[in-house]
């Protein structure tokens, strides 16, 4: 017997169109309670039309979407927003500039009691650690401050499913990754099933329990972080997640001729066409000679990024660029002959194109 959360949001066979465009392609998905689900993506993929559809900013035009078990929407029948068990923060905030920090939070609870609407404010305050800001307005607080405020308000009417889009875009570099620490711990701790919609990918392995990647309206992937990097569906999901080094080859008698050497591949036909890649964190160099599967290769630049060292080289006969990240300060120099090596167990096999 599972003892697995149940689904606490379910999108089943979501499609949506805008005119010609298919923003949303036969997507179904679903999120459990105290799960944080990230969706990434380029730009145009549908992760926020995902989210539009969950809150009922848009229409659903073809599937569902049910929350605990409750169908919120169908192209038959939808709920308005506002009685959607759904809290959404939006990308810029969207805070009242007139009203105070605690009349922001407080907005949108006038269903309730005064006594027990002021009550959840001061809650919130105090679990934001925004209480000595109660009365201030937002354009004298900080971004995180006005983020933490953001997020109080969309928790403040206790939904059963809580939507983040691009929730940390207009922050600087420096303070994101703080903020962005702050706002997990307070979600985790809430155990509200949360959707994170981000377009950068090293965000979403840090804050998601599981990263659903999405290309052109569908699901390409959906996993944890770990499998995601190390075992990617395609080379698009392995490329969105780090650099890679790329190669095109042929199997031949159950393995690949690869610039970086024969690498078995035993479960595929000889003749099939194949893309062959390897993270450039995977790629090992050594001195000439000191490895017998070891290949030439001459260093063409370095640079060093403070926590490892990027090293471009050039493989012989005019094969294609290559790149290994090695970690710390590593000192080689330009023209100098070294030897690549990769782990075959570690190098990703896609069909070609």
């Amino acid at each position: 017997m599972s003892d697995a959360p149940s689904p606490s949001v379910v999108l089943s066979n979501i499609r949506h169109r805008y005119g010609r465009l298919t923003a949303v392609d036969d997507v179904s998905l679903s999120v459990a309670a105290r799960e944080v689900v990230c969706i990434v993506g380029p730009s145009g993929c549908g992760k926020s039309t995902l989210l539009r559809l969950i809150s009922g900013l848009e229409t659903v035009q073809a599937g569902t979407i049910a929350v605990e078990g409750a169908t919120l929407a169908t192209p038959d029948r939808s709920l308005p927003p506002e009685r959607r068990p759904v809290g959404m923060m939006f990308q810029d905030f969207a805070l009242f500039p007139h009203l105070t920090v605690a009349g922001n939070i407080a907005f949108g609870q006038t269903d309730r009691p005064r006594a027990e609407r002021k009550r959840r404010v001061a809650e919130l305050l105090e679990t934001m650690a925004l209480a000595r800001y109660a009365d201030a307005y937002p354009h004298t607080l900080s971004g995180g401050q006005q983020q933490r405020v953001a997020l109080a308000r969309a928790m403040a009417r206790d939904p059963k499913v809580l939507l983040l889009d691009e929730p940390f875009s207009a922050l600087d570099e420096q303070l994101r990754r703080s903020v962005r620490e702050e706002v997990v711990r307070i979600i985790r701790a809430s155990g509200i099933a949360t959707i994170v919609v981000t377009h950068d990918p090293e965000e979403a392995m840090e804050m998601g329990n599981r990263v659903v990647v999405m290309e052109a309206g569908r699901i390409v992937q959906a996993d944890t972080p770990v499998t995601l990097y190390h075992r990617p569906a395609n080379s698009f999901v392995a490329r969105l997640f780090g650099e890679v080094n790329r190669f095109e080859a042929t199997v031949r008698d159950g393995a690949l001729d690869t610039p970086l050497g024969r690498l078995p591949a035993p479960a595929l036909p000889s003749g099939t066409r194949v893309e062959v890649a390897c993270r450039v964190e995977d790629l090992e160099l050594t001195a000439p000679g000191a490895r017998p599967n070891a290949v030439p290769v001459r260093v063409r630049h370095s640079s060093f990024l403070g926590a490892s060292t990027r090293v471009c080289l050039d493989l012989p006969g005019g094969g294609p660029e290559i790149h290994a990240r090695l970690p710390g300060h590593v000192d080689v120099q330009a023209g100098q002959e070294l030897a690549a090596v990769v782990d075959a167990a570690r190098v990703m096999v896609f069909p070609a194109g």
